[in-house]
């Protein structure tokens, strides 16, 4: 691969079911591309702890009974980013060698390169996501952190004061819950069209498919959580 086919990636979002059809047929040229987008997918997830390293909480959040066996979740270790980017990649790994073993048992592609290309392709999608949803992270992060701690946590302080306060952080937290839904049922309905058009599934099994990568990966990420 001497390039990225910028067309093709771009199709995978606008038009998912002939894209991953022309990377199914053509394994060999877009395998490269594929396992590219699936690396800076990763290194785009690992960089949305960032704010969280980057903007420790204020000490006196952290004086109250109750919080003395919290471990200094924030900030997040700076290794939390490297470990971030580690699981991604591990994950994505994991879930194209199920995608593959699982679907040519239930009678899918026997071809494992088609397969992992087209999976890894479908983090054309996760990339703009990632950047998106990133972004939203430090914005909502930045807001409270930028708040007086003091003036929060003053115990004289008025409900609507503290709405006030919070005001920004609250916007961008609901912010967050709505597009992350959107993004979510996106990304769905994409890996869904990607497993039927290199499997040749229905929809009903490329769900399930689906369903069952996603129980399994999770499990085997477990060991590399981090909270």
């Amino acid at each position: 691969m001497s390039s990225f086919d910028l067309n093709l990636i771009l199709r995978v979002i606008t038009s998912p079911n002939s894209a991953f059809s022309q990377i199914r047929d053509n394994e060999e040229k877009y395998f490269a591309q594929s396992i590219a987008l699936l690396l800076i997918s990763s290194i785009l997830g690992g960089l949305a702890v960032l704010p969280f390293v980057m903007m420790p909480l204020d000490d006196a959040y952290f004086e109250f009974e109750g919080t003395e066996n919290i471990d200094n979740t924030f900030p997040l270790k700076d290794s939390t980013v490297g470990l971030s980017i580690g699981s991604s990649i591990l994950s994505g790994f994991v879930s194209a060698i199920l995608y593959y073993f699982i679907g040519k048992k239930l009678d899918g592609n026997t071809n494992w390169k088609k397969v992992f290309s087209v999976i890894f392709h479908i983090h054309a999608v996760v990339i703009p996501i990632t950047i998106i949803m990133t972004i939203l992270l430090f914005l909502m992060w930045g807001s409270f952190t930028s708040i007086d701690s003091s003036v929060l946590l003053d115990p004289n302080i008025g409900e609507a004061d503290v709405f006030s306060l919070l005001g920004s952080f609250i916007g961008y937290v609901i912010l967050l819950v709505i597009l992350g839904m959107g993004f979510a049922i996106w990304g769905l309905i994409v890996t869904i069209k990607a497993i039927k058009t290199v499997h040749g599934f229905d929809t009903g099994k490329a769900f399930g498919l689906i369903i069952l990568v996603g129980i399994i990966t999770s499990f085997i990420s477990i060991p590399f959580s981090f909270g």
